[in-house]
């Protein structure tokens, strides 16, 4: 197949989108398709993610520039002979969007990466005025909680379908930590902008820090860039953590496998986690994970067994201070066997079927005109 994956954030700029797209790619061409990804991100790629696939991305940075690509490109696929159309889209993703109704008859696969549960009433509005719900388009979401966003926007039922995130699990090997009962290290991994709310997470760290006795060295590190990286650091100077605070930013995948393997429990702070691929790697891992209610993680955090699951800032850090004094059952974090579904074998299988449906969807007179 020519497979085109369209995207309005790719690299060199880092999330889990980015990410999950071009291993998602590379995996698709050593299966032998043509790919190529569609994107809005200005750039020269990453020299950590370097060679295929090809990239065809807005010559200049600026929102003049980006406006003029996007209406040249908005039927790309069709005048391009590709197959497929794989749109990957957030809450605002214009390019992606554009690439819906730009590109018929190409049979289209929108995944969805976000939550949508706080923009419910604007897109009940487009399915009125729009009918979305109504496109030849077969809709998916990375985990169940999106999936079930997207439905509740629609006016008219509408069948989305969970495939999520990759996982390689052999770059994840369980780590058989030893634990100190006086050590309790934490790590996480985030984009450190407002969404992933890395500012909340300090300030739960140092009430962690507060309650725990003074003989348990408390440490932290929490890996990534972005624009709250210099409030943070002003945040810890003021809060006087940065004994104990670790702020590395970007590391490789080799660098955050290290961090894992050093650390007792892995925190993910964020409430509209549509996913969540860092704490699912530190999950594979055999690391507990504590996050939030209603994220993604619950497609792969069973409350109780492979971490714990809160409704609140405060209850994440009760979470914490009973794991820093009651470590879970290694046995049952050593078992990853229920994170095989997300194993890439079995998200490019599914991803497969995806473009499989899509074809079906589209009405006789267009599938005919493509076949023609």
């Amino acid at each position: 197949m020519r497979v085109l994956h369209v995207t309005d954030v790719y690299l060199p700029r880092l999330g889990g989108i980015e990410l999950h797209i071009r291993d998602l790619a590379m995996r698709q061409l050593a299966d032998g398709h043509d790919v190529e990804i569609l994107t809005m991100t200005h750039g020269r790629g990453s020299a950590e993610f370097p060679g295929p696939p090809r990239v065809v991305r807005p010559q200049r940075s600026g929102w003049p520039p980006k406006a003029s690509f996007l209406w040249q490109m908005r039927n790309y696929a069709r005048s391009n002979g590709f197959d497929v159309v794989h749109a990957h889209v957030s809450t605002l993703s214009p390019l992606s969007y554009a690439s819906l109704r730009g590109n018929a008859p190409v049979p289209v696969v929108v995944s969805v990466h976000s939550l949508w549960r706080r923009y419910t009433a604007i897109w009940r509005f487009f399915d009125r005025t729009l009918g979305w719900t109504q496109w030849p388009v077969v809709w998916s979401a990375v985990s169940r909680a999106a999936a079930d966003d997207v439905a509740e926007g629609g006016v008219r039922p509408l069948d989305v379908r969970v495939v999520p995130n990759g996982i390689d699990l052999s770059e994840w090997p369980v780590v058989d930590r030893v634990r100190d009962p006086k050590e309790f290290r934490i790590v996480s991994t985030m984009r450190l902008s407002g969404r992933k709310r890395p500012l909340p997470l300090l300030r739960m760290l140092h009430e962690l820090r507060q309650r725990l006795p003074d003989d348990v060295n408390v440490s932290a590190v929490i890996v990534g860039e972005g624009p709250r990286r210099q409030a943070m650091q002003r945040y810890a100077e003021r809060r006087q953590m940065t004994s104990w605070l670790e702020l590395p930013g970007h590391l490789t995948r080799r660098g955050i496998a290290a961090a894992l393997a050093d650390a007792d429990v892995y925190v993910a702070p964020a409430t509209m986690e549509s996913f969540g691929i860092a704490a699912l790697e530190a999950r594979a891992t055999g690391l507990p994970v504590v996050g939030r209610t209603g994220s993604g993680l619950s497609d792969f955090i069973v409350h109780g067994r492979d971490g714990l699951l809160v409704d609140n800032d405060r209850a994440m850090v009760d979470a914490l201070e009973q794991l820093a004094t009651t470590p879970m059952d290694k046995r049952a974090l050593h078992d990853v066997t229920q994170l095989q579904q997300m194993d890439w074998a079995n998200v490019v299988r599914r991803t497969t079927d995806l473009y499989a449906a899509a074809g079906s969807a589209l009405p006789a007179g267009a599938r005919a005109r493509k076949a023609s």
